[in-house]
């Protein structure tokens, strides 16, 4: 009996999809469009449509009802609240409503604050965007070329996003990669408000004498502020590394122990132009090496042109209080534009 209860809600729901309908979005004008919900995120639904051959972007705040029953939708309000169904219109203009089964949630459209297509193939699954630009940095008052690129890959309850940052010089005294950050990061949101994250990150700047360094770390915390245009969160645990200097002679550290501080902040402008603004910060306490401490800080102004061109302009400033080459600068900074596509 227990197992037969288990079963019907989710057999409820299997038979409430209709895959063969075209999902429907209508605007207020009273205007409709058809096609393949794909996810909405930041404001703003990205559908498929039958009679285009490009994506089309439309911002929630111009959508009057929502009809999507051709599959399962992982959906995360600005609450922090996560539902796994199906969407047909709501009470009035502007509403939605989620049915999960027998169980029946209306949110108004604006409240949705993101939107995953729980599909089966794995490749419809992953999100992300590429960048190539040129940069002007401190180290050595040359252009560089800049690659950055971030690709994301959601399950029911796990994110996974693998990201990365590469600057490659060309100059009389030095040609290869000069600065690089690359990480692989696993994410879960819990009790509504907290977060843990764990990842694994690849770094090198020569400007601070660093050749390499391998850091594995685990944190978790709360998200301090979440809403239509903003998302604040902060978290702390512990990460291990080991580095590698440029100093031929002292090449190696041991192994060390580090107390992280990790703050995101996410600010979304949905007018015209469409801007989103992201500032990653990250600071490092060592528990091995007495009284070194060393930041990582970025933030990067997002422009949409088109659906899936932006224009980018990211600030970075790194500091290392002792840096692996005692002759190494301990503060390298710069400005990269860049130029992107998504997907």
């Amino acid at each position: 009996m227990v197992g037969c209860c288990c079963i019907k809600p989710a057999v409820l729901l299997a038979q409430q999809l209709h895959p063969e309908e075209s999902d429907v979005i209508e605007f207020m004008d009273g205007d409709q469009i058809r096609g393949k919900v794909k996810q909405i995120q930041r404001g703003v639904l990205t559908l498929d449509p039958d009679q285009l051959e490009d994506m089309v972007t439309i911002k929630l705040r111009n959508i009057k009802s929502i009809t999507a029953r051709r599959k399962l939708y992982l959906i995360e309000s600005v609450a922090n609240i996560k539902y796994l169904g199906i969407l047909e219109p709501g009470r009035g203009a502007g509403w939605v409503k989620i049915i999960q089964g027998r169980d029946t949630t209306e949110l108004f459209i604006e409240d949705l604050d993101n939107i995953e297509n729980m599909d089966d193939n794995f490749w419809k699954r992953l999100d992300g965007s590429a960048s190539l630009g040129f940069s002007y940095s401190r180290s050595s008052n040359i252009g560089r070329v800049n690659e950055s690129h971030n690709m994301t890959y959601s399950t029911r309850n796990w994110l996974f996003l693998t990201s990365g940052d590469l600057m490659y010089t060309i100059d009389n005294e030095f040609k290869g990669i000069e600065k690089a950050d690359l990480a692989v990061q696993a994410y879960i949101e819990f009790w509504k408000k907290w977060f843990a994250v764990s990842s694994v990150q690849f770094q090198r700047s020569t400007e601070l004498g660093l050749s390499a360094r391998m850091q594995a770390a685990e944190g978790a915390g709360p998200i301090l502020i979440k809403n239509r245009r903003n998302d604040l969160r902060a978290a702390t645990g512990f990460s291990v590394q080991k580095e590698y200097s440029t100093d031929s002679i002292n090449a190696g550290r041991a192994v060390s122990l580090e107390i992280p501080l990790f703050v995101n902040y996410y600010l979304y402008r949905l007018g015209t132009p469409y801007l989103t603004l992201q500032a990653t910060n990250s600071v490092f306490f060592s528990v091995s090496q007495a009284g070194r401490w060393r930041a990582d800080q970025n933030v990067t102004l997002y422009w949409k042109i088109v659906t899936h061109l932006n224009l980018n302009v990211q600030v970075y400033l790194d500091y290392d209080s002792k840096p692996p080459d005692v002759t190494a600068q301990k503060v390298d900074f710069g400005t990269v534009f860049s130029i992107g596509y998504s997907w």
